[in-house]
């Protein structure tokens, strides 16, 4: 019998191994497609990402305090959250809109068949490739931000950017997961998109109330605030406490979500 279950578990194992690896050869074939588009996209992610970099750069040539940061953590503060944003885009951008997509437009039963946990099946299958052009010259930039305090990357850090990345993909999931109940999900998604560019600005110059809010409630301040902090030495207890529970609390809302929402789920409504 032992024999049996151990024949069986590693059939298993196997058979989702080549699933998890025929999802990602997808997303590979299909960022290489077009060319073109992998150079254009490469192309203007750079540009983004400098000319806000020198925006902020020459800005701290002529403001020397923002809240309580120097000219120099606002620099690491932008590369950090720049960084976070980029893996974020990497893993969650196409697989969270494709996922609300496919809710409405009845593309979900084939989904729910599949074999593998569900986000798992969408991430690993729409990952947003492209965006890995840019990761080389953010990580080194945020390297280089680090550098100017002796800092050096502790486990801390990457463990926290690890934690904004999925705490703030889960928050998308769970606001897309709104249409298997019905509920058009695109315009709150729109304010989600611009309250991320919120994240960019240094938090203590919102009042606090405010920051609590886009650290405990909309998670925003855990895409740069939080590693940030970590980096300088800066972060409260609390906020180190909530930045490593973070993603395993919206991960738990969105199961309960999903479960709830396929009770309710119509194929092919639009």
């Amino acid at each position: 019998m032992s024999v049996v279950k151990l024949s069986s578990g590693m059939f298993i194992g196997m058979f989702m191994k080549g699933i998890i690896s025929e999802s990602v050869k997808y997303s590979i074939k299909k960022a290489i497609q077009y060319r073109a588009n992998l150079i254009s996209w490469f192309i203007a992610d750079l540009a983004m990402y400098t000319a806000t970099f020198l925006g902020y750069y020459f800005l701290t040539q002529k403001i020397s305090v923002f809240g309580d940061y120097s000219a120099n953590e606002v620099l690491l503060y932008i590369s950090c959250y720049f960084l976070i944003n980029n893996f974020f885009a990497i893993l969650f951008s196409e697989s969270v809109s494709r996922f609300g997509h496919n809710v409405l437009a009845g593309y979900f039963d084939y989904d729910i068949l599949k074999p593998q946990p569900l986000i798992k099946y969408y991430v690993l299958k729409h990952l947003n490739l492209p965006a890995v052009c840019a990761t080389p010259f953010l990580i080194g930039l945020n390297l280089y931000c680090l550098k100017l305090f002796n800092t050096t990357v502790t486990i801390q850090y990457v463990i926290s950017v690890f934690c904004g990345v999925m705490a703030m993909g889960f928050v998308f999931f769970i606001v897309y997961s709104l249409a298997l109940f019905g509920i058009r999900s695109e315009g709150i998604s729109a304010v989600c998109i611009q309250l991320l560019s919120i994240g960019e600005k240094p938090d203590t110059v919102f009042p606090r109330i405010v920051r609590n809010v886009l650290i405990y409630g909309i998670p925003i301040f855990l895409f740069s605030a939080v590693p940030t902090r970590i980096a300088l030495n800066k972060l409260e207890f609390m906020e180190m406490v909530w930045m490593f529970v973070s993603p395993v609390f919206y991960y738990a809302v969105l199961k309960i979500l999903l479960r709830q929402g396929m009770k309710k789920y119509q194929s092919g409504v639009e």
